[in-house]
């Protein structure tokens, strides 16, 4: 018992000669460097590439923190693009139906027609017959002339002015002097002017051409002498709806040609007898 108090003893004095006893070090573990963090003047030193490191790090969270930016809308260059798609394929499908039933114009045929002695030789297209109308008068001609084109008339065209033309053999009724002879007995003393040089003179009531005036050209009517009724519905019981009320026969070329037309150009008068002839010359062989 006494050794041992005397070794407590010694144990005792030795600790109050060493001094206080110095604080525990903390443990530092060698895979958790980072629990240094909360001991004060305990971190662990870091090198330059550990600082770049951090940056880089820190640099991408924040990168991958921003909201992703929106995706760019196709929508209206996918319409676009489907609209032009369907509007060359519009233009393509009509060129090719456009060239694939375009029809190639065609000859006009022309048939061989006699008034006497005269041979011609008339389109079809002058004549206003269908193209599968192989009827023909025999010893006349009719043509049916659009104005002032005189070209073939246009049946699909109401509001074009047209010439009704017959030529047949020569008849001494037709002559033109003979003509003026007969109107002069029914003519009124009455005569009053007309644009394109002509003078208008009436006929007497009762006659053969009551409800007609006569246009005729100046001196003595054998440039130019036509009738037209002073009511269209009259010049024509049988065709009251006719557009080419006036009519004028004169001759040309061994001919009698007999003209209806409208009134409104009779103040052309010149340029429908000159352009008639230069046709009839065209078909003469």
């Amino acid at each position: 018992m006494r050794a041992v108090m005397v070794y407590a003893a010694l144990t005792r004095r030795c600790l109050s000669e060493a001094g206080p006893a110095p604080e525990k070090a903390p443990v530092v573990s060698a895979y958790h460097p980072q629990d240094l963090a909360g001991e004060p003047g305990l971190q662990p030193p870091r090198s330059p590439l550990g600082h770049a490191a951090s940056g880089l790090a820190g640099s991408v969270r924040a990168r991958l923190k921003r909201p992703p930016p929106p995706l760019p809308r196709a929508d209206g260059a996918l319409l676009k693009a489907a609209a032009a798609i369907v509007l060359l394929g519009g233009l393509a499908t009509g060129l090719a139906l456009y060239l694939g039933h375009r029809e190639v114009p065609l000859e006009p045929v022309v048939q061989p027609a006699r008034i006497g002695a005269i041979a011609l030789m008339v389109p079809q297209d002058l004549t206003g017959a269908e193209p599968d109308d192989s009827s023909r008068l025999v010893g006349m001609v009719r043509l049916r002339l659009d104005w002032p084109s005189l070209g073939p008339a246009q049946p699909q065209a109401p509001n074009r002015q047209r010439l009704l033309i017959t030529l047949s053999p020569q008849d001494k009724v037709n002559d033109p002097q003979t003509q003026l002879s007969v109107y002069a007995r029914f003519l009124t003393p009455t005569v009053w002017s007309n644009p394109g040089g002509l003078v208008v003179r009436g006929f007497r009531k009762g006659s053969p051409y009551e409800g007609d005036e006569l246009y005729v050209s100046v001196p003595d009517g054998r440039g130019f002498a036509a009738r037209c009724p002073l009511d269209a519905a009259k010049s024509d019981s049988a065709r009251p709806d006719l557009d080419e009320p006036c009519r004028v026969t004169f001759r040309h070329r061994g001919m009698d040609v007999n003209i209806r037309f409208p009134r409104a150009i009779i103040a052309d008068w010149e340029l429908m007898l000159g352009g008639v002839r230069r046709t009839i010359d065209g078909l003469m062989r």
